[in-house]
């Protein structure tokens, strides 16, 4: 496989990523058990490509639309406090209930104006890839309550790209906690973001520096995907 550029990889990881949480925000709603998670994905994925494909205009013109959109397909499926507590790392350990509640309050407000942002951005892109999609069953696993489900995509001049997402079985079904782009961990990209912020200003500092972030966001265009 040729070496993708870093500022291609970047790019892929917006609008990757969201492609593989919008096909498994369809798939879950879908079914309450029964199929595995790879037998999901390829089978709802042409239903969502339809989807974005009818509504492309008014999700690039309303952002509003967009997060109905993220709210009803994505953001019930994620495991918002298993990410913040991945993302945490050891500091998970030593914080109080209450400053996991609001972490995990702060942290799902930036990923939700993140996905948004690659919808609003990348919807063109998203289409213009849907038919390059391989699900390689010998790469993917599923055993017991875990799962993890591989996705290669090609890109332009037989460039592929892999993407990884890992699952667990809960009571609610299937839940992602983190996707991984050619080998980069969304969640401990994140980790290492966060993990300065509490070295300079402990938990507390972490979770106001999220909340001005989350309030300024307010104003201005929503941010990339990555920190």
């Amino acid at each position: 496989m040729q070496k993708i550029s870093s500022a291609m990889l970047y790019r892929s990881l917006s609008v990757l990523s969201l492609l593989v949480l919008l096909w498994q925000g369809q798939l879950l709603a879908a079914t309450e058990s029964g199929p595995s998670a790879r037998d999901l994905v390829i089978r709802t994925s042409e239903n969502l490509i339809a989807n974005l494909q009818e509504h492309k205009e008014a999700i690039q013109q309303d952002t509003a639309l967009a997060y109905r959109l993220a709210e009803d397909t994505v953001l019930p499926h994620l495991d918002f406090p298993r990410i913040t507590r991945w993302v945490l790392g050891k500091y998970w350990r030593t914080a109080t209930e209450d400053q996991r509640q609001r972490l995990t309050t702060e942290f799902r407000i930036l990923l939700t104006r993140s996905y948004v942002s690659a919808m609003v951005t990348y919807t063109d892109q998203i289409l213009q890839h849907a038919d390059n999609v391989q699900f390689p069953a010998a790469r993917s696993r599923q055993d017991g309550d875990a799962a993890t489900v591989t996705m290669l995509i090609d890109l332009q001049a037989g460039q592929q790209v892999a993407v990884q997402y890992q699952m667990h079985q809960t009571d609610m079904g299937w839940k992602i906690y983190d996707v991984q782009i050619e080998g980069i961990s969304l969640a401990l990209t994140y980790r290492s973001t966060f993990s300065q912020e509490i070295t300079q200003g402990g938990i507390e500092g972490l979770i106001a520096t999220l909340a001005a972030r989350n309030r300024q966001a307010l104003h201005e265009p929503p941010p990339d995907l990555m920190p």
